[in-house]
């Protein structure tokens, strides 16, 4: 059962996208001393909101919810859908589903929540429901590293996929598409059809332990020049919608600097900064670097070096970037910037021999799009041969 018991008390419904129709049928019983009162209700939801579908029962009155049916009558679109109660001060997230069209969610008076498909055969327990999904390969010839406890990228590096290269958007930079020619050489994630992309496992090996990670650029730029020791302005277009919550806001992104032809610095270089817009829209932020091996510019950098800036004291996010100040000439070479999002890592401990990352169902949402790169913390500066897949599935 699921009860309503003070004037306060709400079941709501919350969409988190707009599909043509949700729809939802609410039974329910008040109980008000020996009286018993049959009720029921139905909404129509066509938006990304908060719906109230069984409301207050009066004072002195328990309003017993006897059953819950929520359906997707949409043609296309799938959308997260979740219930909640509130007494009006906590409110409290009771299921969560993602309904693909013609799929419904119900609940019963004995308390069970069930997900069926459009056919109306039920979801196995497991959760998975009806993932559809792949394996994607992973393999890359990786050159030296610079010092150990440096970043490095593998996105230059021959083998699967191909090199991917920065392109030459100049200063201000372009967004990134992983499904379209410019960004090809990023690990290929075909765009889901309905519903959305979640990578579920990591598999990877290397000749040389490292830890991995592996991150969607989300935007990119080059033609910065190495000699400035100024700021120079940069003017990011609106990232694209692959933040952590599918918005352009850049929540869960980072800034990153990569090495795309090696530098000419004769010292290591932890003065830089960036002046950035954070996700909550507050511009003149400032990111950092710091003087420890993997904050820090290393001396003359090779290529494939990444540096990972530092945000500002409770930044979560990066929607955009205004400058770039070096502040130390980096004397030749050639840098890109990127915005990035982290999406997961994974260490390596036996030479070889594969390690294996389980994410919980159902994983971490890839958004259409996504530009999927390798990086490495590396223990060593060898030379490192890297091979693994990521199991992508569609739900």
């Amino acid at each position: 059962m699921l009860l309503l018991t003070s004037t306060s008390d709400l079941l709501r419904v919350v969409t988190g996208s707009a599909v043509s129709t949700i729809e939802v049928h609410a039974s329910y019983v008040d109980v008000s001393g020996s009286t018993i009162t049959p009720d029921r209700k139905n909404t129509l939801i066509t938006t990304a909101t908060t719906t109230t579908v069984v409301g207050s029962p009066a004072a002195s009155t328990q309003r017993n919810v006897k059953a819950l049916y929520i359906a997707n009558n949409s043609l296309g679109g799938s959308t997260e859908v979740a219930v909640v109660h509130t007494d009006g001060t906590n409110v409290v997230e009771l299921m969560q589903f993602i309904l693909l069209p013609g799929e419904n969610m119900t609940f019963n008076e004995e308390g069970g929540w069930r997900h069926r498909d459009r056919n109306g055969a039920d979801y196995p327990p497991s959760g998975l429901g009806s993932y559809t999904g792949n394996a994607i390969p992973f393999m890359k010839t990786g050159t030296a590293a610079d010092v150990a406890g440096c970043w490095y990228c593998t996105s230059k590096d021959a083998g699967f996929p191909g090199a991917w290269a920065v392109g030459t958007s100049g200063v201000n930079g372009r967004v990134t598409d992983g499904t379209v020619a410019a960004d090809y050489g990023c690990i290929p994630v075909k765009s889901a059809s309905v519903g959305g992309n979640y990578l579920t496992e990591l598999q990877i090996a290397s000749s040389v332990n490292h830890s991995h990670m592996f991150f969607d650029a989300l935007w990119v730029n080059n033609g910065l020049t190495v000699t400035t020791t100024t700021a120079q302005s940069i003017t990011t277009p609106t990232l694209p919608a692959r933040d952590v919550n599918g918005t352009t806001n850049g929540e869960g992104c980072m800034i990153a600097l990569l090495v795309t032809a090696t530098l000419g610095n004769a010292a290591a270089i932890a003065n830089s900064t960036v002046s950035y817009t954070n996700s909550a829209g507050t511009a003149g932020r400032t990111a950092t670097l710091t003087a420890i091996a993997g904050s820090q510019i290393p001396q003359t950098a090779l290529i494939g070096t990444i540096v990972w800036f530092n945000l500002q004291a409770g930044d979560i996010g990066v929607r955009s970037i205004q400058s770039v100040t070096l502040a130390t000439t980096l004397t030749s070479g050639s840098i890109s910037m990127l915005i990035a999002r982290d999406i997961s890592m994974i260490g390596t401990t036996i030479a070889n021999v594969s390690a294996q990352k389980i994410i919980g169902a159902p994983g971490i949402r890839l958004y259409n799009g996504s530009c999927l790169l390798h990086c490495i913390v590396a223990s060593a500066t060898t030379a490192t041969f890297f091979n693994g897949e990521l199991t992508v599935m569609e739900k």
